[in-house]
This record gives C-alpha cells, sequence and structure tokens, in this order.
C-alpha cells in the first residue's frame, strides 16, 4: 500500500513538474504548412518530425516554411592512442548546413550545425564499434532535426514578439 502510495505521488510530481520524455511533448511548431526540400537523412528526419507534430501538414507547394538541408558531413578522428600506439577512442563529426525561407524573406540564411560524439574503440570488437559508430551518427541526425525545429520556433517567436 505503501509503495502504491509513493509511486502514485512520485508519478504526479513527474508530470507535474512537465517532465516528458525526449520526442514525447507537447511540440509547438509555429507554421501550419512546411516544406523540407533535400534528400539527406536529416531532410529525412526533419520530415517524420514534423509530420508528427499536431496542426502542421507537409506540402511541396505554398508552404508557411521551407528548410532547406544544403549539405551534410561526417568526420571521424583520432581522439586518444594507447601505449601500443593503437586507437582507443574515436571522435565523431557531424556537419550541417541549411536554410530556412519565410515566405519571401530568409529566417535562417546560411545556417550551420555541428555535433560531436566520443566512443572508445576495441580492436578485438571492431564488428561491435563500427555499428556503435553508425548508431551515434543516427543520433547525431536526429539531434540535429530537432534542433534545427527548435531554432525555427525560437526565431518566430522572437520575431513575432513586439
Amino acid at each position: 500500500m505503501l509503495k502504491a502510495f509513493i509511486s502514485l505521488l512520485l508519478f504526479s510530481l513527474l508530470t507535474g513538474c512537465g517532465f516528458h520524455l525526449r520526442g514525447t511533448g507537447p511540440g509547438t511548431f509555429p507554421y501550419t504548412t512546411a516544406s523540407v526540400l533535400g534528400e539527406s537523412s536529416v531532410a529525412h528526419q526533419l520530415k517524420q518530425s514534423l509530420s508528427t507534430l499536431p496542426g502542421v501538414t507537409l506540402s511541396s507547394s505554398k508552404a508557411a516554411v521551407v528548410i532547406n538541408v544544403i549539405n551534410e558531413s561526417t568526420e571521424q578522428k583520432v581522439l586518444t592512442v594507447n601505449n601500443a600506439g593503437r586507437v582507443s577512442e574515436y571522435r565523431l563529426f557531424y556537419r550541417i548546413n541549411y536554410s530556412v525561407q519565410v515566405g519571401e524573406r530568409q529566417l535562417i540564411e546560411n545556417g550551420k550545425l555541428q555535433l560531436n560524439r566520443d566512443y572508445s574503440y576495441d580492436e578485438n570488437n571492431s564488428l561491435g564499434k563500427d555499428a556503435e559508430a553508425s548508431l551515434l551518427i543516427t543520433d547525431m541526425q536526429q539531434d540535429a532535426a530537432q534542433q534545427i525545429l527548435r531554432r525555427i520556433s525560437a526565431l518566430a517567436k522572437l520575431q513575432d514578439a513586439p
């Protein structure tokens, strides 16, 4: 009985403070129609994220906001080496250039975003570590898409403020 009460109390505290798991919170996007240009992974993530937002429809013509993913790149650099001179850690870089147009005006003309993640490398488990690197890149792409949407929302709010 006491455990149930404490669990209920903790649950109500978490929901009362506005806590949401990442990606499940109330998404507010200031535009009702959007278009995403580009065939990169982030462009697909943006399309998927926008399609799940309530009140937002994807349109290829006459969209209120047009997000153009210009290019994306990934890079891997050695972060640390061990005593034997073998790689023990890598740093992955993910870079994206994009622009955002609202009607006839540029909201973001030359947007740049760079994310990085570190991971340890084990030469005895190279297949597993390659899979880990791929998962980290996918995570950075999802994170980049969410950051772009948050930047658009923030800039739209700033421009609407008196």
